[in-house]
């Protein structure tokens, strides 16, 4: 069977593409897992390779889990039958866990037509068929070529379990949390004499309930998450075509099964980011106590609410700055806008509010965002409101590390002089790393009149890595 045309849009989830691809697919790729509690096991193999292949294919060959994305659809349809769902399962391996398995790493790299220097922004185009843009994963998210140019934390004050090598992530995931935990402790048990676990994390899902009781997910500092997706099936189309993205910028063929088949992975950023909510929200006031409300605003919201969206670019509710200066309570909170015929000048939406960072959405020709999307599937970590540490399980997939999130993260959110405009916006008030300065907010919703302000690091990196979601159709061939 010939490959897929992965650069086409329009495509539907019942059609033939999908059909060809799904099967061997791993689940929560192209639509979210969507469970409410989650466990990941990262590991280090100390076994040698047979036996660590004959775990994984046991693992990734049991009924009882939602493992591709064929069975990811068929258990949503079932559930809509009043069927219970399966335990979600997803099986990701690093660099270095290929080469335990015994493969060269130099696979995802052969041909690549990334210079020695791709440190630089520059696009260079892929003619080679190679997994373009994965250098990274190769080197590795604690390399000091990596660190350096993400601008990341030295690796000495990550949490130190994930200062050493790992191996392969394993991730359940679940609604019902006794028969989660009762799982990964099954799960825990077979790798016994296979691999030794370096880090255990648990994820739950954050929801709150707008006014008129429609439930959103949010984040530990209050705002609703998740609104913001690539979409690829005409079936998941909310507001118009273009929205619908191609599957290149999500899959890649998986470098290790025949040329011409149906086998298909993805790259996987992970980053344990902590926030300090307290922090956070002790700025949000010293800023709320400098801007002024408008008429329109008075009595609909808080300066705090101002100032909360002013950083984030959406009110707590969704609302983006964008369309209203107060919050609208809508569900699905409005997503179909660009800001150059909006907002080009940023009197509404600061340029370095973290939605307009990370999506600067039809800026103007200057700030090209073709391919720049990534896949969130992240959930939060910590109980809210207690005094334990709290964040998010950061995670993402792309079909290139390069061009996806490294581009994000190092030139727009790390970048104080993006977009290119009315002088240096300053950092990702979020997700920003370096230079904090240089920061300025409107005084008024939709006034030129602005101050300057300083906001970032309540966001700090704990650990991470990359990893590949391999096909099943190359796992349950080990």
């Amino acid at each position: 069977m010939s490959t897929i045309n992965l650069d086409q849009k329009g495509i539907s989830n019942a059609g033939p593409e999908f059909n060809a691809i799904g099967p061997n697919l791993q689940s929560n790729i192209l639509k979210s897992h969507a469970r409410d509690h989650a466990k990941l096991l990262f590991l280090k193999f100390n076994a040698g390779a047979g036996k660590i292949k004959t775990w994984i294919k046991n693992f990734v060959s049991q009924e009882q889990y939602v493992l591709s994305a064929a069975g990811q659809k068929a258990d949503t349809e079932a559930f809509k039958q009043g069927i219970k769902s399966k335990i979600v399962a997803n099986f990701y391996l690093t660099a270095k866990g290929y080469e335990q398995l015994g493969f060269d790493t130099d696979k995802f790299i052969e041909g690549n037509m990334e210079t020695e220097d791709d440190d630089s922004d520059e696009e260079v185009e892929d003619t080679s068929g190679a997994i373009f843009g994965s250098n990274d994963f190769v080197r590795g998210m604690k390399s000091r070529r990596v660190n350096n140019k993400l601008k990341d934390p030295e690796v000495h004050h990550w949490e130190q379990e994930y200062a050493t090598d790992m191996h392969a992530m394993v991730l359940l995931a679940d609604d019902d949390e006794a028969r989660l935990n009762a799982e990964i402790d099954t799960v825990k048990n077979s790798l016994q004499g296979i691999a030794t676990i370096i880090k255990e994390e648990e994820g739950h899902d954050i929801n709150a309930r707008l006014p008129n009781g429609k439930k959103i997910h949010t984040e530990h500092f209050g705002y609703a998450d998740g609104i913001s997706q690539p979409r690829y099936f005409t079936e998941d189309i909310k507001t118009s075509p273009v929205d619908l993205q191609p599957l290149s910028i999500i899959l890649v063929k998986d470098p290790f099964t025949n040329k011409d088949d149906t086998n298909y992975g993805s790259f996987l950023v992970f980053r344990k980011l902590e926030q300090d909510v307290d922090g956070f929200n002790k700025r949000i006031s010293e800023l709320a106590a400098i801007v002024k409300l408008n008429a329109n605003q008075q009595g609909k919201i808080t300066a705090e609410d101002f100032a909360g969206a002013l950083i984030v670019g959406r009110f707590k509710d969704g609302t983006p700055l964008i369309k209203s200066d107060v919050k609208l309570e809508e569900s699905p909170a409005f997503n179909d806008f660009k800001y150059e015929h909006t907002d080009r000048q940023a009197h509404k939406c600061p340029f370095q509010a973290h939605i307009r960072k990370t999506n600067p959405r039809g800026q103007g020709v200057l700030v090209p965002i073709k391919g720049r999307f990534i896949t969130r599937r992240g959930i939060p970590f910590g109980k809210p409101g207690s005094d334990e540490k709290k964040g998010l399980l950061f995670m993402c997939f792309q079909a290139n590390l390069k061009r996806q999130f490294n581009f994000i993260q190092k030139t727009w959110a790390n970048a104080p002089g993006f977009p290119p405009f009315r002088g240096k916006p300053g950092i990702d008030p979020l997700i920003g790393q370096g230079s904090e300065g240089e920061q300025c907010w409107p005084k008024e919703y939709g006034s030129e009149i602005e101050f300057p302000f300083d906001f970032a690091g309540f966001i700090k990196l704990r650990g991470g890595e990359y990893f590949f979601a391999p096909s099943l159709g190359f796992l349950k061939s080990l």
